[in-house]
């Protein structure tokens, strides 16, 4: 469909930045993948019910796109409308102890404005990357802390219509909750404490250092792939099969951690579907594990992708 800016502007009155036809790969920590129909990044509440009247009235496919650290494009690129939401991305303090922040903003902003102005709580995040709506649908974690330990409450959209979800309506699991690819999240209310800055800076420091030191991943990659199954770690599955350093084109099991796969150069997103496939594969003939990976599919990646597919849904390889 062709599509230009200023009738859209004009005709729906959405007042944030539309592209048309553009790369995303340059928006995920992958590099790769193809172009949007159309990128659209809605600056407020009002722009974001701009949007969904123009998707309804259009029946457009849409998806939100975060800060693309936990994501896959496909080569074809997205068909529809991607959505950012990289431009709400405020911390505002209210009530006691509590912080409203734009589900555009990153996870390291919200950690070194938090310690900058005094509030604990998201220490052991930091270097967590991506932005808060995307940390808090996967509930992001580490060091034993998750996102949705954090999530007081939050406005969530479907279909335009917002509304103010409550802590337990999340329903965050491992790596889950219960915000799926029909609802956007906005805007998230943060439980915290009132803490000592200088106290703050040195656990985020001992948080980073940890980070690095568990995960000296060099190269684009988009964190963790799989998700670790029930008291046993997806890493030292991987490594026990040996697949540490095995390549399908560019992209590589990592040879610094092996539930990284990096791009190391000109990999496409089918060679990193085809690698992801072959890791379970192995995996669940030498160990009898079966990996579930922790990365979002975007856009059409046609059979190649069923087995990965399949291995959500049912488990199975």
């Amino acid at each position: 469909m062709q599509w230009r800016v200023d009738e859209i502007r004009d005709q729906w009155g959405m007042r944030g930045e539309c592209l048309v036809a553009e790369p995303l790969a340059p928006l995920t920590t992958w590099r790769v993948g193809g172009s949007a129909d159309l990128l659209v990044r809605p600056v407020d509440l009002e722009d974001v019910h701009a949007l969904f009247n123009f998707l309804r009235h259009n029946r457009l496919p849409w998806v939100v796109l975060g800060g693309g650290s936990n994501v896959l494009i496909a080569d074809s690129g997205v068909r529809g409308v991607v959505i950012q939401l990289t431009d709400m991305n405020y911390i505002i303090p209210c009530g006691e102890c509590q912080l409203r922040v734009g589900a555009g903003c990153s996870i390291n902003h919200l950690v070194a404005e938090t310690v900058r102005q005094g509030y604990a709580g998201f220490e052991s995040l930091a270097g967590i990357p991506g932005t808060v709506g995307a940390a808090v649908a996967g509930n992001a974690g580490a060091l034993g802390q998750q996102v949705g330990d954090c999530v007081h409450s939050g406005l969530v959209a479907e279909n335009a219509a917002v509304e103010r979800w409550l802590h337990e309506e999340f329903a965050f699991g491992y790596r889950s909750s219960a915000i799926t690819t029909e609802y956007v999240v906005l805007e998230v209310t943060m439980k915290c404490q009132r803490g000592q800055p200088e106290q703050l800076r040195q656990r985020v420091k001992l948080a980073r250092q940890h980070r690095w030191q568990a995960q000296p991943v060099v190269g684009a990659n988009a964190g963790s792939v799989f998700k670790n199954p029930p008291r046993q770690s997806a890493w030292k599955l991987i490594a026990e099969s040996g697949l540490q350093g095995k390549s399908v084109g560019d992209a590589q099991v990592s040879k610094q951690h092996a539930n990284f796969i990096v791009n190391c150069g000109k990999a496409s997103a089918m060679d990193i579907v085809a690698l992801v496939s072959k890791v379970q594969q192995v995996v669940a003939e030498k160990t009898g594990f079966k990996l579930e990976p922790e990365i979002k599919f975007i856009g059409d990646f046609g059979e190649a992708a069923v087995q990965v597919a399949l291995m959500q849904v049912n488990g199975r390889v």
